[in-house]
C-alpha cells in the first residue's frame, strides 16, 4: 500500500512547480502518490508537464472552475488509504531526506498525529533568482525534537506548524481539519491548528524550503482581519480562561510587531466579555492610536461586533475544537 499521499496545489506558478516536483522525484523515500490539483482550468501547463514525466505516481486533478486557495487546500483531506499526508505547495520544495525522515520520526512517536520540521527561508529576487536567508524559521537549537502540547500562548492567534514541512497521520477524524470555507487564507494555519491533535511533533532539522515570493495568494485587503483575530482570541479566552502570563505574552508580542498590532487586542477586549481583561494593559498612547484608526476606518468596529454572526460557522469551529483540545490536554504547558 502507498504510504504517503503528497498533496500539491498549483495556481499559475509553472516555473516553481517544476522545482517542487523535482524535489519530490529526488526523495530518498519513494513510496508516495502525488495528487496535483490545478486551480486554473485554463492553464494547460500542469497537465502537459505532469504527463511528460511518465510517472504513474502522479495524479493530476484540474478543477472545473477556480476554487480559490481555501477550498483547494481543504481537498487535501479528502478520503485516502495512505498512512500519511504531506503538503507540497507549488512554490516550496523539500530536502532529499524529507519524507524518509518525517515518516521515520512519526513511526517513533505514535502519540503524535502531526509532525513538522524546521525550514530554510528563501527570498525571491529578480529574474527568477533566489537568495537563501541566513536563519531558519525556528532557532537552530541543540534540541532535535520537541512535543508541543496544548494550550500554549502561541495558540491564541498564532500557530506552530509549518505547512510546507508538515506530515499528517491519517485517521478517522481527518475531515475535521477542513476549515470553514469563508476563512481568510492567511488565517488558515491558526484556525486549523485548533483542530490538530496534540502533542505536535517538532523536528528541529531544516528539511524543507519556504519561498518568500514577490506575489502571493494571501489577501491584500483588511476585510475580515480583525474579525478573525477576535474569533481566535475570544474562543481561546472563553474556553481556556488563561492567566496573566498569556495576557503578557499577547501584549509583548503586539508591541514587538507593527504599530497597529495591538488593535486586535483592543477590539476583542471591548467587544467580548471573556476577553475584557486585555484592556487593562493598554497604554494611553495605544488607546489614542486605536481611536485615530477607527476614525479613519469607521466600519471595522461594527464588523468586529458582528463577527460571531458573520462568521458563525468559523466561530463554532473554533469554539468546539478549542474546548476539545483543552479537555484532552490536561493543562500541559510547554512553549516553543
Amino acid at each position: 500500500m502507498t504510504k504517503v499521499k503528497v498533496f500539491l496545489p498549483t495556481y499559475r506558478r509553472n516555473n516553481t512547480l517544476k522545482r517542487s516536483v523535482n524535489s519530490l522525484l529526488d526523495q530518498s523515500y519513494t513510496n508516495w502518490l502525488c495528487e496535483v490539483h490545478n486551480d486554473d482550468p485554463l492553464d494547460t501547463f500542469p497537465i502537459e508537464y505532469i504527463n511528460s514525466l511518465n510517472d504513474d505516481r502522479f495524479k493530476l486533478v484540474t478543477h472545473s472552475q477556480n476554487l480559490g486557495p481555501v477550498a483547494t487546500f481543504n481537498k487535501m483531506f479528502d478520503a485516502t488509504e495512505c498512512e500519511y499526508i504531506c503538503l507540497l505547495e507549488d512554490d516550496n520544495w523539500w530536502e532529499k531526506n524529507f519524507l524518509e525522515t518525517m515518516c521515520a520520526e512519526m513511526h517513533k512517536h505514535p502519540e503524535c498525529g502531526i509532525g513538522f520540521s524546521n525550514i530554510y527561508l528563501w527570498q525571491e529576487k529578480l529574474n527568477d533568482q533566489w537568495e537563501k536567508l541566513p536563519l531558519t524559521l525556528w532557532p537552530d537549537e541543540k534540541e532535535k525534537y520537541k512535543l508541543i502540547t496544548f494550550p500554549q500562548p502561541r495558540h491564541i492567534f498564532h500557530y506552530h506548524h509549518s505547512s510546507c514541512s508538515i506530515i499528517i497521520r491519517n485517521s478517522a477524524t481527518i475531515a475535521n481539519y477542513i476549515v470553514p470555507g469563508n476563512t481568510r487564507f492567511d488565517f488558515i494555519e491558526p484556525v486549523r491548528e485548533r483542530a490538530f491533535p496534540h502533542p505536535l511533533l517538532f523536528i528541529n532539522l531544516p528539511l524543507a524550503n519556504f519561498a518568500l515570493t514577490n506575489t502571493t495568494s494571501r489577501p491584500k485587503t483588511i476585510t475580515g482581519i480583525y474579525e478573525h483575530y477576535l474569533l481566535l482570541i475570544d474562543s481561546f479566552f472563553k474556553c481556556i480562561e488563561p492567566g496573566d502570563e498569556y495576557i503578557k505574552y499577547l501584549w509583548d508580542d503586539a508591541r514587538k510587531s507593527n504599530l497597529l498590532s495591538y488593535n486586535k487586542l483592543l477590539y476583542t477586549g471591548l467587544i467580548c466579555k471573556a476577553s475584557r481583561k486585555l484592556l487593562k494593559h493598554a497604554t494611553i498612547k495605544e488607546w489614542v492610536v486605536f481611536l485615530l484608526y477607527n476614525i479613519k476606518h469607521p466600519t471595522v468596529f461594527m464588523n468586529c461586533v458582528k463577527a460571531k454572526k458573520s462568521y458563525a460557522v468559523l466561530w463554532e469551529y473554533l469554539l468546539t475544537n478549542t474546548q476539545d483540545q483543552f479537555l484532552i490536554s490536561n493543562h500541559k504547558q510547554e512553549i516553543i
